[in-house]
């Protein structure tokens, strides 16, 4: 309505100039330049708009260099909108730098069980709800201007009503149900896999590492003593009222101030805490339980995030389910398998003396 306005009424200046001009000139095909920023990378881009042609039309048939190579994902272009008629999602055999997708489980308790040796050990029971694919995201990374792939990965079930027209829109497309949590995870472009998949605990295996990332319990506003173990001050000797507090904080006159990340009082907990090489244990398949040893930061019911070590990586000669785990080709005997425990015969005995 603007750009008919000023038409009418002749000569414009101002900001609405070339609105003008480009509103006149319509019924030609338009060529114009215009800054873009994609994914991080700024530079100018020409598009051809046709008459007729929507916004959506125009960014879509607009893809990077080299987006039909071989071994590239092909129905989704890297400025465009998600096709699934249109799916080519080649799978290959894994290799030492490839990267599967991880999984989303919820934390449910810890308990203490003995293995086949006697010992004694503490695990973390882990749950994982529904995980699928909801969504391929392709981007370039920012400084290295890479091409990298996510999955979009979703797990638990979330009520239709507490989703906005944004979300709702999102896994319509995908066709799966609406999900509680939404976590990217970056794949290699062998490992991709398809909207819609479904994983299960057997996408790990008992004995191997895995780095989880959680969120630790939130303690609320807390002292030194808890916060970062101080000792305190005395119980007696002249000691009044003060004996849980921190104390002397630094110097007099010179330097004359607090230096940088003292540790004070403060909000303690409620942090983003990544553990590395956590050994999974066991596998409930009926339960889509995981079993893994030691403690896991958070509190139950809170969402972990896992995928295999980066610095303890399979070997060759016993490669993960790739790129996960399908039930269609069961091993002979492995139909009806509820439990699958990690093997420790080949560690050492701890009653045995000599």
């Amino acid at each position: 309505m603007k750009a008919a306005c000023l038409l009418r009424s002749g000569t414009v200046r101002g900001p609405y100039a070339n609105l003008t001009a480009l509103t006149a000139n319509a019924v030609n095909p338009v060529n114009f330049t215009m800054q873009t920023r994609d994914f991080g990378l700024n530079r100018k881009t020409t598009f051809k708009r046709l008459p007729g042609m929507s916004s959506d039309e125009m960014h879509a048939n607009y893809a990077h260099p080299g987006e039909k190579e071989e071994g590239s994902i092909d129905y989704r272009s890297w400025k465009g909108k998600h096709r699934p008629e249109a799916e080519e999602i080649p799978f290959g055999e894994w290799t030492i730098k490839s990267k599967r997708c991880g999984a989303i489980a919820r934390k449910i308790g810890m308990m203490n069980t003995h293995d086949a040796r006697g010992v004694r050990l503490t695990l973390t029971v882990l749950r994982m709800e529904e995980n699928q694919v909801v969504e391929i995201r392709k981007k370039i990374a920012p400084r290295t201007k890479e091409r990298q792939v996510n999955i979009l990965m979703g797990a638990g079930n979330e009520d239709v009503r507490n989703l906005n027209k944004g979300q709702m829109i999102q896994f319509r497309r995908a066709g799966i149900a609406p999900k509680e949590k939404l976590i990217e995870f970056p794949v290699s472009l062998d490992a991709l896999l398809p909207v819609g998949t479904s994983l299960n605990v057997r996408h790990f295996v008992p004995g191997q590492f895995v780095d989880i990332i959680s969120t630790s319990k939130d303690k609320g506003f807390q002292g030194v003593m808890k916060r970062w173990g101080f000792k305190g001050q005395r119980a007696t000797h002249g000691v009044s009222l003060t004996h849980r507090q921190l104390g002397s904080t630094g110097a007099c006159q010179n330097p004359g101030r607090i230096w940088k990340g003292k540790k004070m009082a403060g909000h303690m907990g409620n942090n983003r805490c990544t553990f590395f090489n956590m050994k999974l244990y066991k596998i409930d398949v009926d339960r889509n339980l995981l079993f893994l040893m030691g403690s896991v930061p958070g509190q139950n019911g809170s969402w972990v995030q896992l995928k295999d070590a980066a610095r303890r990586p399979f070997i060759p000669e016993n490669p993960p389910p790739f790129p996960t785990f399908d039930n269609a080709n069961l091993p002979p005997g492995q139909a009806d398998v509820n439990e699958i425990v990690m093997d420790v015969s080949h560690l050492q005995d701890p009653f045995a003396y000599g």
